[in-house]
C-alpha cells in the first residue's frame, strides 16, 4: 500500500460491509461474521440496502458506525472493504471504493469465487491475519468504457470485462482499431475486451487464454465468430482500443461488469485501462494461482 493509502487509515479499524441476497443457509455464518467483528473491537460502515436486508431478512441488527448509499459516504471512512457474497457482488463493491485505495476483501457466500475466494468456514482466521497485517494487497488494472452518450457515465470503469452482444439472431459487425490502427473485422455475436482479472470469466468460457493479474495487457475475444481465423488476441494496456459496431438489428447489449443497457447501432466507443488501480486483499497463504488450483481444478488428475 503506498504512502498516500496509509495516511488514510486511523488508529481504530473501520471495515465497510457490502452485500445483497443471500441464501438463508448463510444465516449462522452472517452472525458468526458480525460477532467475530464485534469481538475484535471493529467498527463498523454497511451499505444501507444490505443492513436493511439483514434486519427483514434474517433478523440480524448489525452495531454499525454508519450506513452508506454512496461511494464518496465510504470512501474516506474505512480502512477495508469486505464484500459478501459471489464474484458478481465482489464487482458491485468495487465501484463503492473507487480510486480510494481501501483493499477489497471478498468472503464467498456464493459460488465459484474466483474473486471472492474466502470460504465462510475461514472467516475467523482470515479476520484475524487482516487485523495483524498478514496479507499483500494486489493492484488490479480495470478498464474505462467511453462514448457519446455514455450509460455507464456513472461509473465507467470495470474490474472483469465489457462486452458488446448482438440482439435477436443476425450477427453484429465491429471493426476494430489499435491506437487508430485497423486491426480486423470482427463477424461474431459479440465481443469481450477484458482485463487480466476477467481473462478467468466470460473470456475463458469463449476460449480465452487465462491472464496473470500482474500483466499489464487487455485481452480481446470474440463471442461465437463467423470467421475460423479469429482468435482471442493479448494487447498493451498502454493502447486504446476503438470499436465501430454495426448489426442490422439496429441494437446491441453492452455491459460493463454487472451492468448492462441496449444501445443503438451504429455505435462507436473506446475501451482503454483506467488511470486507477484497485487494491484486492491477498491474505498470507493464498496468491492466484493457488486459487487456480482450487478453483478451476488447474492441472488436476483424478489419475493421481
Amino acid at each position: 500500500m503506498n504512502e498516500e493509502c496509509k495516511s488514510k487509515i486511523q488508529e481504530k479499524v473501520v471495515i465497510a460491509i457490502y452485500g445483497k441476497y443471500l441464501e438463508a443457509s448463510f444465516k449462522n455464518d452472517l452472525i458468526t461474521l458480525f460477532y467475530i467483528l464485534k469481538k475484535r473491537q471493529v467498527e463498523v460502515v454497511i451499505y444501507a440496502p444490505f443492513y436493511d436486508y439483514l434486519i427483514s431478512e434474517f433478523d440480524i441488527k448489525v452495531a454499525a458506525r454508519a450506513i452508506f448509499r454512496t461511494s464518496s459516504e465510504v470512501k474516506h471512512l474505512a480502512n477495508y472493504m469486505l464484500s459478501l457474497g459471489g464474484d458478481g457482488t465482489f464487482l458491485e463493491s468495487v465501484a463503492f471504493v473507487e480510486e480510494s485505495c481501501i483493499p477489497v476483501l471478498g468472503i464467498n457466500f456464493g459460488r465459484l469465487g474466483f474473486l471472492a475466494n474466502i470460504s465462510t468456514e475461514d472467516v475467523d482466521d482470515a479476520i484475524d491475519m487482516l487485523l495483524n497485517g498478514k496479507f499483500a494487497v494486489e493492484k488490479r488494472s480495470l478498464l474505462q468504457v467511453i462514448t457519446n452518450n455514455n450509460p455507464f457515465i456513472n461509473y465507467p470503469f470495470g474490474l472483469n470485462d465489457f462486452t458488446i452482444q448482438k440482439k435477436g439472431t443476425a450477427m453484429i459487425t465491429v471493426n476494430a482499431f489499435i491506437d487508430n490502427e485497423f486491426l480486423c473485422t470482427y463477424w461474431a455475436d459479440g465481443i469481450i475486451v477484458s482485463t487480466p482479472t476477467g481473462s478467468t470469466a466470460y473470456s475463458l468460457s469463449v476460449g480465452g487464454p487465462i491472464l496473470s493479474p500482474f500483466l499489464s495487457s487487455l485481452l480481446i475475444s470474440a463471442i461465437a465468430p463467423h470467421n475460423l481465423t479469429v482468435r482471442p488476441f493479448v494487447i498493451p494496456d498502454s493502447c486504446t482500443l476503438r470499436l465501430e459496431v454495426t448489426g442490422r438489428s439496429g441494437e446491441v447489449l453492452v455491459s460493463l461488469d454487472s451492468h448492462s443497457y441496449t444501445l443503438n447501432l451504429p455505435l462507436s466507443l473506446e475501451v482503454k485501462k483506467a488511470p486507477f488501480h484497485i487494491g484486492l486483499v491477498n491474505l498470507q497463504g493464498t496468491n492466484f494461482y493457488k486459487t487456480l488450483r482450487n478453483k478451476l481444478l488447474w492441472g488436476a488428475d483424478k489419475r493421481n
